[in-house]
């Protein structure tokens, strides 16, 4: 998933537009693997993460923490 800014172009945003943009972009959670870069599918209060605390989704976190590399 990319995230593209409205009309391609990085600009300010109040917050009713960055909320509206926000809930068209990214339904559900808004929580994005550290690793992979896709959506968690979960909030922080459920998060899987790594060691340093950083979210990774279910398919990161069962290679992550079975790698001696991590």
């Amino acid at each position: 998933m990319s995230n593209e800014w409205p009309g391609g172009k990085r600009h300010a945003m109040t917050q009713d537009e960055h909320e509206r943009w926000n809930s068209s972009h990214w339904p559900g959670t808004r929580q994005l693997c550290s690793k992979c870069g896709d959506s968690t599918g979960r909030c922080e209060e459920d998060s899987l993460s790594r060691s340093d605390g950083e979210p990774l989704c279910e398919t990161c976190w069962s290679l992550v923490e079975h790698s001696p590399h991590e």
